[in-house]
């Protein structure tokens, strides 16, 4: 995966988890549940991972992979495609980390 790839992954990731926690403060119904965000949160820890592995700041072998289940996977793809299409807004992973 190229850099370019992970960092518009990370935060598509980020923006899904955001979207639901914004809906659910708001008095309306989760997007995801608890298990589902800590596979979400575990596959953002694997990226970063790579992300620091290239920038040389860890070993080869402290490199993580994991992606979410498909189930998973098909309700981010759906989240993200609702935040784009009522320009609910989101974040840019630049303003929070520097890639």
């Amino acid at each position: 995966m190229t850099k370019e790839a992970i960092v518009q992954r990370l935060e598509d990731l980020h923006n899904v988890l955001a979207y639901c926690s914004d809906i659910q403060s708001s008095g309306k119904i989760y997007v995801f549940k608890l298990e589902e965000r800590i596979c979400i949160n575990q596959e953002r820890g694997a990226l970063l991972s790579q992300i620091s592995h290239s920038k040389g700041e860890i070993f080869p072998h402290e490199v993580r992979t994991y992606t979410i289940p498909p189930q998973i996977e098909a309700k981010v793809k759906f989240t993200v495609e609702k935040i784009h299409s009522t320009n609910w807004g989101g974040h840019n992973l630049n303003d929070f980390i520097n890639i």
